[in-house]
């Protein structure tokens, strides 16, 4: 067992945010009600003009009312469950762009932070929860930012000002408690 670590770690469950799966099943339920409204419609066009056909024949060679729609039904039924499921698929691969894209954002913020720039605002539209995860990482920039910028001062009047040994020990011990919150 390793020094310094708990000898059990409290697992914690994890579950995607609500506002995150309200929005994904919204689309899902739309693309499926747009599949059975085109449906319902064609299909109920169809049968009536059918069933018209089979009337002013006059006779029925049929057992049931199935017998005269059945072929149309199974085409239509098909034709739905392909459709609803294209639809699903393009909701999934356009939820799954807008992911990525958040996330290629992030990852750019990051890369910026790495090379120095903390001040460029990270701009991720779309899903909440990665424009939270953004604003959380714009305010950890800001605050390393403010820091940064309290250690130059204090360097700078370090570097300036003519200081007695004990002013100077004090403002040095201050530097190197600042540069401390910004690398600890």
């Amino acid at each position: 067992m390793t020094a310094g670590f708990p000898s059990q770690v409290k697992r914690r469950t994890i579950f995607i945010s609500p506002r995150f799966q309200f929005g994904v099943a919204m689309c899902f339920a739309a693309a499926v009600l747009a599949a059975s409204a085109l449906f319902a419609w064609f299909f109920h066009s169809q049968a009536k003009s059918l069933l018209r056909v089979a009337s002013l024949k006059g006779h029925y060679h049929f057992l049931t009312a199935y017998e005269i729609v059945g072929g149309d039904l199974v085409r239509r039924i098909a034709a739905m469950s392909a459709g609803g499921l294209a639809a699903g698929l393009l909701v999934f691969l356009f939820l799954l762009r807008r992911v990525r894209r958040g996330a290629d954002r992030l990852v750019d913020a990051f890369r910026r932070s790495v090379e120095g720039d903390l001040s460029t605002p990270t701009d991720v539209g779309g899903i909440l929860d990665m424009a939270d995860l953004a604003g959380k990482i714009d305010a950890s920039r800001l605050g390393t930012l403010s820091v940064i910028r309290e250690a130059r001062e204090e360097a700078e009047m370090l570097r300036d000002k003519s200081l007695s040994e004990d002013e100077f020990a004090r403002r040095w011990s201050r530097l190197k408690q600042t540069l401390r919150r910004i690398a600890p």
